[in-house]
C-alpha cells in the first residue's frame, strides 16, 4: 500500500485548510474584483514540497472545484477562469519544483505561479467572454499585486515548511 493512514490524513488537511482559505478569501473586499491573496496556495505548495508535485497538483484542482461547489460556482464564468488560472499556476510551479533549492526558492515558485495564474485568467477572459485587446490593460495592476501576493504566499509557506510536519523528511516517520 503506497499511502499510509497519516500522509491520507495530513493531505486532507491540508486540503480542508486551502478550501477553507479560499472560502474565506472569496467574501474579502479586494483592491479589484479578481484579485485575490491567494492564501491557499500555501497549502498547493506545503502539499508539493512534502508529497510531490502530482500530489499539490490535486490540491489545487480539488481546491477550485470543491469550492466551487460549495459556493454554487460549478461550471461557471468564475469557476472556468479559476481552473485555468489554477491549471497554468500548477503547471508552472511543477516546472519549477524540478529545481526547488538548487534554482527556485519557495517563494520564487510561488511568485511565478501567481503570475502565470492571473496572466492565464486575463486571457482566458479576452478569449472567451471579451475582446482581448479590451482586458490587456488589466495585466501591469494585476502583474504588480500578484507579485506582492505571491511574494507572502512563498514567505509564509517557507516559514511553515521548517515545522517539522510539513519537513519531506516527515515521510520517513509516516511510513513506519
Amino acid at each position: 500500500m503506497p499511502y499510509s493512514n497519516k500522509k491520507i490524513a495530513h493531505f486532507s488537511i491540508l486540503l480542508a485548510a486551502a478550501l477553507a482559505i479560499w472560502i474565506f478569501e472569496e467574501f474579502l473586499p479586494r483592491p479589484m474584483p479578481w484579485l485575490k491573496p491567494g492564501f491557499s496556495y500555501i497549502a498547493v505548495l506545503l502539499a508539493m514540497r512534502r508529497f510531490g508535485i502530482g500530489a499539490g497538483a490535486l490540491l489545487a484542482l480539488l481546491r477550485v472545484t470543491l469550492g466551487a461547489l460549495l459556493l454554487g460556482k460549478i461550471f461557471s464564468p468564475a469557476f472556468i477562469l479559476s481552473i485555468c488560472g489554477t491549471t497554468t499556476a500548477v503547471a508552472t510551479m511543477a516546472i519549477m519544483f524540478l529545481f526547488y533549492e538548487k534554482a527556485f526558492s519557495l517563494v520564487g515558485i510561488s511568485v511565478a505561479g501567481a503570475f502565470c495564474h492571473i496572466f492565464a485568467q486575463i486571457l482566458t477572459a479576452g478569449a472567451l467572454f471579451y475582446r482581448i485587446d479590451a482586458i490587456l490593460w488589466l495585466l501591469p495592476v494585476s502583474a504588480l499585486w500578484t507579485v506582492f501576493a505571491g511574494a507572502i504566499v512563498g514567505l509564509i509557506a517557507k516559514r511553515l515548511s521548517i515545522i517539522k510536519i510539513f519537513r519531506h523528511d516527515m515521510h520517513k516517520i509516516a511510513c513506519n
